[in-house]
């Protein structure tokens, strides 16, 4: 247990080290720029955790990214690379946002139908990809990529012209009709306040934090505690000896990058049915490649993701405060963004071989 202990404190130790080392370098930027890093620090903490509102904040725009980091996270587990999650939470929100506007449900049925109808857009728009990886050997990185932009044409197409709503609603932005009000997400900023924690009705707390709870819990108990989970994660260490073991190696990836994808098709649900009620193709993009990120600095692991996500939350958060407060411009926090990215890989690849090497020693 002591060994497990000192171990797991290892590989702790590797997001923490980058997280210091990029606030270090942070702080000498602010220096070159002619700013003060009281002053910073001081905006960093205006825009995240002064107020209630802020911290709130930072909770609800942690709630998609987590879902963008928990689907390529699952992926990674079995050794497939999904970098196809950007354009599978844009046809899985799509998907759902037909559901909530063409079928008519009591909301108590509506909510879960279409988190479903997402959850099954995601995963076909995965589909093919996954075929093509698990049936012809075709690299998942390139057919991600492809499906990337030709969801992004398909969606634009699709609003502009067949669904496109624009003469129900007077607008001008490019959108679908409204979704129906049973399938709008509600917020849940009453259950924060009755708990003690005063969350405005102006942040969106809503319902996706629930499904994105939910889905953090399953895909928990799918990797530690189904024997799918134990085969997928065995896969994901390697596949030559997992085929020896008599592991139905493809099988196991097509049902992992099927289950990525129906993640990435949650990623969309809170700017969708809560902030807007409509769907259109100039949702946030971005999230899926945000979520890779998340995924390596979290480990792979739902905790360690959640962690992730509040972290690139906070940061972006940060960042407009500095841009509001001071002379530091919010590009800043995209630099400083990467480079603790680079810092924890780097870490993360000298802790797992330093561990490797106590191994051995001690097996010796």
């Amino acid at each position: 247990m002591k060994r497990f202990n000192r171990y797991a404190l290892y590989e702790v130790m590797a997001p923490l080290v980058g997280f210091a080392a990029s606030m270090a370098l942070l702080m000498l930027i602010v220096v070159a720029v002619g700013e003060n890093p009281g002053n910073a620090v001081d905006a960093i903490w205006k825009m995240t955790f002064a107020t209630s509102t802020r911290t709130a904040t930072v909770l609800s725009t942690s709630v998609p990214l987590f879902l963008a980091g928990l689907a390529v996270a699952f992926a990674f587990r079995a050794n497939i690379f999904n970098i196809g999650v950007e354009g599978q939470y844009f046809i899985g929100g799509l998907v759902g946002a037909m559901a909530g506007i063409y079928v008519p449900l009591p909301a108590f049925l509506h909510i879960p139908f279409v988190v479903l109808a997402a959850m099954i857009g995601g995963a076909l728009w995965a589909a093919i990809p996954a075929a093509l990886k698990v049936g012809r050997g075709i690299h998942e990185v390139i057919t991600t990529i492809m499906f990337n932009n030709i969801a992004l044409a398909l969606v634009n197409y699709l609003v502009n012209g067949p669904m496109s709503g624009l003469g129900a609603t007077g607008s001008l932005e490019p959108q679908t009709r409204h979704i129906l009000p049973t399938a709008l997400f509600a917020n849940i900023d009453w259950l924060f306040r009755a708990a003690g924690w005063n969350v405005p009705d102006s942040v969106y707390l809503d319902y996706s934090l629930p499904v994105a709870v939910l889905a953090g819990v399953l895909v928990w108990f799918i990797l530690f505690r189904l024997r799918i989970g134990f085969d997928l994660r065995a896969v994901g260490t390697s596949t030559d000896v997992s085929l020896y073991a008599g592991i139905k190696v493809a099988k196991v990836q097509l049902g992992a990058f099927l289950f990525s994808g129906a993640l990435a098709g949650l990623v969309g649900l809170q700017e969708i049915f809560a902030v807007r009620g409509y769907y259109t193709f100039q949702i946030a993009s971005g999230l899926g490649f945000d979520g890779i990120a998340i995924a390596l600095i979290g480990r792979n692991s739902p905790v360690g993701v959640a962690f992730a996500a509040l972290l690139f939350a906070f940061l972006r958060q940060a960042g407009y405060g500095l841009q509001f407060f001071t002379k530091v411009p919010n590009s800043v926090i995209s630099v400083i963004t990467g480079l603790m990215i680079l810092i924890i890989v780097v870490s993360n690849e000298l802790v797992s071989r330093y561990i490797k090497a106590l191994r051995k020693k001690e097996a010796m």
